[in-house]
Order: C-alpha cells, then sequence, then structure tokens
C-alpha cells in the first residue's frame, strides 16, 4: 500500500484539496485500492481549520515512511513563512530529490517559494507579486506561469482557485485511473454536463 500524505497545519484551507479527495474516493468503486490518505502534522495535537474542521493527524513527521510515501500534499494556509514548517518543507525537498510527487496550492506555493524550490521550475500560484514580495528567497519569475495549475515533473503548483486541475495533474501524475476516467471526471466537475457523469460511470466499470 502507497500513502498520500496530507500535511495539517492550523489556519488551513480545507477547502483546497475537496476535489483531490473526491477523485481518490473514486477508488473505492474499482477493484484496486492503490492509494490511502494519511493526514500528517508536526505534532498529533488536534489543529483547527480555515473552515472551522478539528482535525487530529494520523501521524507526525518523522513517522513519515519514504518507502511508502508516493506524495506529499500541501495545502494553503497563512503560516507558510513561519519558523514551525521549517520541517516539512525540508521533507518536501526530501521528497523532490527522491522522485516522489510534492503537489502544493495557494500559501503552500509560498512556503517551497521561500525554500528555494521554485527557484529554476515551471511554477504558479496565487499571483507573481504574491511571491516575490513575500519571500526574499525568491528568484523564480522567469519560471512562473499564469495558469491556474502547472505540472513539472515531480512537482504541481497551483493558485487557490486552480484545485479542481491541480486535483487532476496529482491524480495523473499518480497513475491511479485511466485517462477515460480522468477526463470524463474532469469534464464532469469542469462543466457539471450529466453526460460525462455517465462516461465516467462507464468508465470505472470497465
Amino acid at each position: 500500500m502507497k500513502y498520500m500524505y496530507l500535511y495539517l497545519l492550523d489556519a488551513m484551507a480545507d477547502w483546497e484539496h475537496g476535489y483531490l479527495l473526491q477523485a481518490l474516493s473514486l477508488q473505492n468503486m474499482t477493484e484496486a485500492h492503490q492509494l490511502t490518505v494519511k493526514t500528517v502534522g508536526k505534532t498529533k495535537q488536534a489543529i483547527k481549520t480555515a473552515g472551522g474542521l478539528t482535525l487530529i493527524p494520523d501521524v507526525t513527521l518523522d513517522e513519515v515512511v519514504m518507502e511508502d510515501a508516493a506524495a506529499l500534499v500541501l495545502i494553503g494556509a497563512d503560516t507558510w513563512l513561519d519558523e514551525e514548517q521549517e520541517n516539512v518543507l525540508t521533507l518536501a525537498v526530501d521528497f523532490l530529490q527522491s522522485g516522489k510527487l510534492v503537489a502544493a496550492i495557494c500559501g503552500a506555493t509560498l512556503g517551497l517559494a521561500d525554500k528555494g524550490l521554485l527557484n529554476n521550475r515551471p511554477h504558479t500560484s496565487n499571483a507573481p507579486f504574491f511571491l516575490s514580495s513575500m519571500s526574499e528567497n525568491y528568484s523564480g519569475q522567469a519560471y512562473y506561469r499564469d495558469d491556474l495549475a502547472v505540472s513539472d515533473n515531480n512537482l504541481i503548483t497551483a493558485s487557490s482557485a486552480g484545485s479542481l486541475l491541480w486535483a487532476k495533474y496529482i491524480i495523473e501524475k499518480l497513475d491511479l485511473y485511466s485517462a477515460t476516467t480522468i477526463e470524463a471526471w474532469y469534464r464532469y466537475f469542469s462543466t457539471g454536463d450529466p453526460q460525462y457523469y455517465g462516461q465516467l460511470l462507464a468508465s470505472l466499470s470497465e
């Protein structure tokens, strides 16, 4: 079993990973369960999300098993420049160097930028000035892409408005479903057209 480690931190934007979790739930409609979400925190103390939910991490950062890891998912919050995030950003470096997927959205991209991880590879965020004005360590303006989400090898970044495309890139990278399933899923949630819902269900039973 492989694990997607979803980092929990106070004031995290708990809506930004909704599409991703929905996509992962499709595994329940297929024969193979390839990936399990495991929440991870700096400690096992409960955190309070921006939406008001209280969440308790499954494991701590030092309990992450790299051999069993498929991805590290980092959600937006207004604390990504705080010193307390240094350990998870160091873990993100380890994931990238090991060829494992790191997916960051919204404020989490600022944490990566301040760590120097966006200086030499295509990426996006909420806006170019969001990174350049808030991080003295960021010098990747030439690599900034004005897109909702950007996939560059094993790093996927997104703006706060890009959670659906971000989720699509993640499940594509992890090769969880067929291209037909992923396209039908994306088209259904981006348009609401019921024909794509039918295509999605049909593809899961093939």
